[in-house]
């Protein structure tokens, strides 16, 4: 027995991490901390939202350059078919007026070739075979009217010509005038596509740092609930505020009560049970210590804050684990052999500032 009591004072020294259930301050701070952090996450989240905001309108923006570009573009293209299209019907005036120039020049050489013997013949005779003035005025003015005729034939031709000639370079001027107003449109159409496709990069990669952020932040106010809730429970799963009204650790009768003074002394109570009875936490707390003890068989220790533990021992098999959060009623194991109780049945115990107290004083009374 005595043993036993050092083994169990032992367990009660060691586990440091254990005492951590009674102070506070540790849980306020991580609260606090956690606070801030989401108030971190809280501000990146509405920065990154405003930074997408700003993308968005700069889109927005661009999309309605874009558009405008698009309907420039439309224009000026319209425009550069309407030239080219002017363009190919000179081309084709002009072709037809150099056509009609080849013909009256042939015709004119083909006249040439009539008048020139009479024109030299005329030289020769001056006035021969005129018999009035008459005549000779009638021949005179044929020939000045032929003359003339060609003459302005081929002055209309040159001139059209010249005219046509001038409008083809006025078309070429205008096709390149137009191409390079289409090219301009197209590069910063090109430009702007760029930076729209950067920008929806950019938009994208916020966007995924938003919801990265917001995961974040969810996970951080879920914890900051569970450390809500564990303070609360600090608060209200005090071990010294459930005095006479703690479950029984197993259904069973009673054989031998707490008394510390008889011999040797009795620092719990020895209960009767049926065989494979479970045995259940009296109340929420951590397991710190699941093994077997010589003379006591299989034992387990539940922390329960404070300083206050419990004892069950005598048990035939455990259903948890050291470190293990236990809820109160939770089962722990089923009962065993207990020499005392000379059957099946668990001594159980009840420790505070690692001296034994009354269990009876903390378990409702039975029915």
């Amino acid at each position: 027995m005595k043993r036993f009591f050092l083994v169990l004072l032992l367990f009660i020294l060691i586990p440091t991490s254990v005492q951590a259930l009674d102070d506070k301050e540790p849980l306020h701070e991580t609260l606090q901390k956690e606070h801030e952090r989401a108030d971190d996450k809280e501000l990146k989240v509405r920065e990154l939202t405003k930074k997408a905001g700003r993308i968005s309108t700069r889109l927005s923006d661009i999309e309605h350059d874009i558009g405008m570009l698009k309907k420039k573009i439309s224009a000026q293209e319209k425009v550069l078919n309407e030239i080219k299209i002017n363009e190919v019907k000179a081309r084709k005036d002009h072709f037809a007026l150099e056509k009609e120039k080849q013909r009256i020049a042939l015709e004119l050489s083909g006249l040439m070739k009539t008048l020139w013997p009479v024109h030299l013949q005329n030289i020769r005779a001056r006035f021969e075979g005129v018999d009035s003035w008459d005549m000779f005025d009638r021949r005179f003015t044929w020939l000045s009217d032929i003359y003339d005729a060609t003459q302005g034939k081929l002055e209309e031709a040159r001139l059209n010509s010249e005219r046509i000639a001038r409008n083809l370079e006025r078309q070429r001027l205008l096709e390149e005038e137009a191409a390079t107003q289409l090219a301009s449109i197209n590069k910063n159409k090109d430009r702007l596509l760029g930076n729209r496709y950067a920008l929806r990069k950019n938009l994208k990669k916020v966007r995924r740092q938003r919801e990265n952020v917001e995961a974040e932040l969810s996970d951080i106010l879920s914890s900051i609930e569970n450390l809500k809730y564990q303070l609360q429970s600090q608060k209200t799963k005090r071990f010294d505020l459930y005095k006479r009204t703690l479950p029984w650790p197993v259904q069973g009768h009673l054989v031998k009560g707490y008394n510390p003074k008889a011999k040797p002394p009795l620092r719990g109570l020895v209960i009767r049970a049926s065989e494979g009875a479970s045995v259940q936490s009296v109340f929420w707390g951590k397991v710190v210590h699941n093994d077997t003890l010589r003379g006591f068989g299989h034992v387990i220790i539940v922390y329960h804050g404070y300083d206050y533990y419990s004892l069950y021992a005598y048990l035939a098999e455990t259903y948890v684990r050291n470190g293990q959060e236990v809820e109160k009623n939770e089962p722990l194991g089923s009962v065993g052999y207990n020499p005392k109780a000379d059957g099946p049945g668990m001594y159980f115990e009840l420790r505070f500032h690692q001296k034994p107290i009354n269990p009876k004083l903390w378990l409702t009374a039975k029915k």
